[in-house]
């Protein structure tokens, strides 16, 4: 039985019919290839569980404020610490020996190289899986247990497979998001290995991405806090190697696509957003079709972003472009907002011009009967309503109803209000966030 049948017949039940099951329902997803893969029977409910070992990596730099809860929270998920530093200078490395988990230490000098740092763990562990753990993360509380119980099941039902597995991270107070796409967990024997000096992730030989599970373990990460952002001065460094990245790959698309994404501020101009649109696409041209994942891995999200860059820049006809090609690979809701943009922009602008036009022409004296010019003063005023041009309307309807119209547009200005008041007299009720 092939894997993916495994875990849709292990969901698709109401209870599960031993620990196990129980177990593999902690994996929610996986990739098409690990799907495909034939998976072991599950052993009798009463035979022993497996219980591999597990070490978390952790790299650090003077992370001597989080890296202790870090290490505490997993204290029931893992076997070891092993603690990779690049030369700390505060109090990190006492805080690692004085923790309740057994740890080692390598330190190793920054050589501005994330990968780099995380492939030396492959060289000190040998036996069981590496969970990579930033030392700014935490193990949800719900989440305890959860990543030994994970691992230990995907022993038993893959045993021989080189994957990698996922878990959630969730950024603290919801200021980034939920990323459920990083490889986190890898076996210590794996042949993959990390590639990239910033954004690293693990790939096979060919530079391919490896067989991944998702899996409902969480953790919270608290790098992206404003004041930790400028204290560790965080943007600087990944500029500083996202321009590294670039001299090392002239022709990888991706550290181009990184660059232009860091640049995406609100306060970007017209110009800037056009120049990082064109650079941006003439990377693309340097990844041919067939190219590895480390290459290509960033081709899609590309388009993505080259649709916002043209949003800056009023660019309809290279967003209509960039919006076809999320269509082909099935990345609708994103193309169809960016093509809704355009369109309601260009709507928009129609309207404005006829209020324009409307205003205008109510303006002369010209020859008119009353009810001719009560019509044309609530249609400038109905036009400006739909534009945005909320007082022009309230002027209109006043110019209207002296000459005896304007009941369809004082109904639409008093459904507004209602409408309004409302939503200030009820807090609005937020849907519960789908699991993914």
């Amino acid at each position: 039985m092939r894997f993916g049948e495994v875990l849709v017949a292990s969901h698709g039940r109401d209870t599960a019919t031993s620990p196990w099951e129980e177990d593999l329902r902690l994996v929610y997803d996986v990739s098409p290839r690990l799907a495909d893969v034939p998976a072991t029977a599950f052993p009798p409910p009463s035979s022993a569980a497996p219980a591999p070992r597990i070490t978390a990596v952790i790299l650090t730099c003077d992370e001597e404020k989080r890296v202790g809860q870090c290490i505490d929270a997993m204290a029931a998920d893992v076997d070891e610490v092993l603690v990779i530093d690049s030369g700390s200078r505060d109090g990190t490395l006492q805080v690692v020996r004085e923790s309740g988990v057994p740890t080692r230490i390598v330190e190793s000098p920054w050589q501005k190289d994330f990968a780099r740092q995380r492939n030396l763990a492959f060289d000190h562990v040998t036996d069981g899986w590496v969970v990579m753990v930033d030392a700014d993360e935490e193990l949800a509380p719900a989440s305890v247990g959860a990543l030994r119980r994970c691992l230990a099941v995907l022993d038993l039902v893959l045993p021989d497979v080189d994957l990698a597995v996922c878990p959630e991270i969730a950024d603290v107070d919801d200021q980034g998001g939920i990323y459920s796409d990083l490889p986190r967990a890898l076996r210590a024997r794996t042949s993959l290995r990390y590639r990239g000096r910033i954004h690293e992730r693990p790939y096979d030989r060919e530079g391919n991405c490896p067989l991944t599970a998702r899996v409902s373990v969480r953790f919270t990460h608290y790098g992206y806090q404003p004041e930790v952002i400028a204290a560790k001065k965080k943007l600087q460094r990944h500029n500083s190697l996202l321009e590294l990245c670039r001299e090392d790959e002239p022709q990888n698309p991706k550290w181009t696509y990184y660059q232009a994404r860091e640049q995406l501020v609100e306060d970007l101009t017209p110009a800037r957003a056009r120049e990082l649109f064109d650079l941006l696409s003439e990377s693309l041209t340097h990844c041919p079709p067939g190219a590895s994942d480390y290459v290509a891995e960033r081709v899609q999200d590309s388009w993505a972003l080259l649709c916002e860059l043209a949003l800056r820049f009023g660019g309809a006809n290279e967003i209509s472009h960039c919006a076809g090609l999320l269509h082909s690979v099935d990345r609708h809701v994103e193309a169809t907002y960016f093509e809704t943009v355009v369109a309601a922009s260009q709507t928009l602008s129609r309207l404005s011009q006829l209020a324009d036009s409307a205003a205008a022409a109510s303006s002369r004296n010209g020859r008119s009967t009353p009810r001719d010019a009560g019509r044309l003063h609530e249609l400038y005023g109905l036009l400006a309503l739909a534009s945005g041009r909320h007082d022009e309307a309230r002027t209109a309807l006043g110019q209207a109803m002296a000459r005896g119209s304007g009941a369809r547009l004082s109904a639409e200005i008093a459904g507004l209000r209602t409408m309004l008041s409302h939503l200030d007299d009820e807090p609005m009720q937020v849907p519960a966030q789908q699991a993914p």
